[in-house]
């Protein structure tokens, strides 16, 4: 674990991770005061039109349940709570500051998929709000961006295996790299604040062992869980020629912690068909 989060971070060093907008920043510092101001809160979303249009497009094609489109920064607010603003606002900007590559926009679209899955998947998880649903989905591998840059040729053929393989796939990448997307992932999270619950889901979101590793801690394992069981939703809506018993067994793995109704898997699937690849739908809620 150590050898791999030392090599993690050497690569991180020479990567252009890229700086955290002075807008989330602040938003942070704000939400951080025993009171914080929604008017504040809603002026620092605004104050970047770019930043805005992509976080009310976020928020209304799979954060919320609302029928009524979101149109602005203080509506958003009003809905949602200042307890999901950070993670919203931070995924729907960061998610645009990233990609370089046609292979990095693969990786990131994979994630923004399996983001829009695990959304649905959390209206029957009690414990995990859509936001964390979906950022974990999300940002679960945002590290792999970053490994890919060491040799994209290469990390291209591990990314497909990883859709059909994603246990065993993790092995191959450890020992061409000497680290994972996973490690590298942690402090990509760490260096944007993201929440420590949904960045222990990214380390360990591919391990069969996450239910024995996460002790009482609830929160996390159902993270895990619903990001195991929404990567195979992608698969199931775009890439079946990646659907292996691995990746049924791994759906199973994640499955047997959570308590999911037999429509829920249709329904994650059904929501990667409908928006996965049009942004500005708005799904409708349940």
């Amino acid at each position: 674990m150590q050898a791999k989060l030392q090599k993690a971070a050497q690569i991180i060093s020479v990567t252009n991770v890229p700086r955290i907008p002075d807008e989330i920043i602040r938003l942070k510092e704000e939400l951080n005061k025993t009171y914080p101001n929604t008017v504040t809160v809603a002026n620092l979303i605004s104050h970047n039109p770019e930043l805005l249009g992509n976080f009310l497009s976020l928020v209304n094609t799979n954060v919320t349940n609302e029928k009524t489109e979101i149109k602005d920064a203080k509506a958003a607010v009003n809905v949602l709570g200042l307890d999901e603003i950070y993670n919203i606002f931070l995924a729907s900007s960061l998610t645009n500051l990233i990609a370089q590559s046609t292979l990095e926009k693969q990786i990131l679209m994979h994630g923004a998929q399996a983001g829009l899955a695990a959304a649905e998947l959390s209206y029957w998880v009690p414990n995990v709000t859509r936001a964390e649903a979906y950022i974990s989905g999300l940002m679960q591998n945002v590290g792999a961006v970053y490994l890919s840059r060491q040799s994209p040729e290469a990390y291209e053929k591990l990314f497909q295996t990883h859709l059909s393989k994603p246990i065993t796939a993790i092995d191959e990448e450890q020992a061409f790299f000497d680290t994972t997307h996973l490690h590298l992932g942690i402090f990509i999270a760490k260096k944007w604040n993201i929440d420590h619950n949904v960045y222990k889901s990214i380390l360990m979101h591919h391990d069969p062992e996450f239910i024995q590793k996460t002790g009482n801690d609830d929160k996390v394992r159902n993270l895990i869980a619903i990001i195991m069981v929404a990567n195979f939703a992608v698969a199931s809506a775009n890439h079946e020629q990646y659907m292996t018993q691995e990746l049924k067994n791994y759906r199973d793995l994640g499955l047997s912690t959570l308590n999911l109704p037999d429509n829920a898997m249709k329904a994650a699937i059904s929501a990667v068909q409908k928006w996965g690849k049009s942004p500005t739908k708005t799904p409708g809620g349940h």
